[in-house]
């Protein structure tokens, strides 16, 4: 990413800056929200996995057998599902809080853009 510089923009000229502010302010938003993720996600797996760690050491060696042998198989697997399922929908939700975030920010500058125009034909003609 090329190095912003907010020098070069015009102390008068609040359009620039607050684009710049825009922009900015979405980044760091972006990278809150990757953290708390990769956060969540790094939690949950350790969580799972301590807790099948103690299930492995607390089983009773006189009723083991296959079919508990399988039935954790199946248990562990149903969770990683169900945790990679989570994670995707979160990863959804993510994007389409980025899009509206986008979208947000779009229809705003439009907005701005239609303002100031109006503005230079207001001023135009009087």
């Amino acid at each position: 990413m090329a190095s912003i510089r907010l020098s070069t923009y015009k102390s008068s000229n609040t359009k620039y800056i607050t684009r710049y502010m825009n922009r900015l302010k979405s980044i760091l938003l972006g990278s809150l929200l990757a953290v708390a993720s990769i956060t969540a996600i790094s939690q949950n797996a350790n969580a799972a996995e301590f807790k099948s760690d103690r299930d492995r050491f607390n089983h009773d060696t006189v009723a083991f057998n296959n079919s508990k042998v399988q039935h954790e198989r199946q248990v562990r697997e149903q969770r990683a599902r169900e945790l990679r399922e989570r994670q995707a929908r979160e990863q959804r939700a993510r994007e389409l809080r980025e899009r509206q975030a986008r979208q947000l920010r779009e229809r705003q500058a439009r907005e701005q853009r239609a303002r100031e125009l109006r503005e230079r034909q207001a001023r135009f003609h009087h």
